[in-house]
């Protein structure tokens, strides 16, 4: 067999198939950094508490000023209920709108009851 590159049917050279390579920026240079005992761990607290590693949060902090923070699981938990909330309040407004307002009162009065003590505990 040869060893001869393919050609298409331009006569051109064909090259690798699919979407290419994304290159990515290697980090290849470092700074040092002393800190005190308690300046880590203070860092490498708040990085936690945005699910990152120290190194990444202090990047971050030094090359943008700020981090976007991510929903913690609180957060995310709160709007899951929140959600499942307003669903209950859309079908009890399609259900007075079906029967009749006094027939569902309680039921809406029970519901935002519970919205409301929900954004009191946060």
């Amino acid at each position: 067999m040869e060893n001869k590159k393919k050609e298409n049917k331009l006569g051109a050279k064909s090259l690798r198939r699919g979407r290419p390579t994304k290159e990515k920026a290697k980090l290849s240079t470092s700074i040092n950094l002393k800190l005190t005992e308690k300046d880590y761990n203070t860092i490498k607290e708040k990085a936690e508490k945005l699910g990152m590693k120290a190194t990444q949060y202090t990047r971050e902090m030094v090359l943008k000023g700020n981090i976007k923070s991510r929903f913690t699981l609180e957060e995310l938990d709160l709007m899951r209920k929140l959600s499942g909330m307003a669903n209950n309040l859309n079908q009890i407004a399609k259900q007075a709108n079906k029967y009749g307002l006094p027939n569902t009162a309680m039921e809406v009065i029970v519901i935002t009851s519970q919205i409301k003590k929900l954004l009191d505990d946060r």
